[in-house]
């Protein structure tokens, strides 16, 4: 009986776990994190995080934190990536 409960209590707790997780890069005291309602905009995220290793359209590269952000046309933040070692 106890064995059933444990696993229960398992199974529900991976069903209610969220699906997808947000990305985030600290910066400083700040953390920026894709998603959610209101995202950041790509100016917020320069004040926050300083100056970008590079600038590639939507898309800012922060080697020192291991991140490329993209963001959309109306320049909020879409995604966080960490930068594969081949970028």
């Amino acid at each position: 009986m106890r064995m059933k409960t444990y696993f229960l209590i398992t199974l529900t707790t991976l069903l209610l776990a969220p699906v997808a997780q947000a990305d985030s890069i600290r910066c400083g005291a700040h953390i920026i994190e894709d998603g959610g309602e209101n995202p950041p905009t790509m100016e917020e995220v320069i004040k926050k995080c300083g100056k970008p290793t590079s600038r590639e359209g939507n898309k800012l590269v922060y080697k020192k934190h291991g991140k490329h952000l993209d963001f959309d046309t109306e320049g909020r933040l879409m995604a966080i990536h960490d930068i594969r070692n081949d970028d």
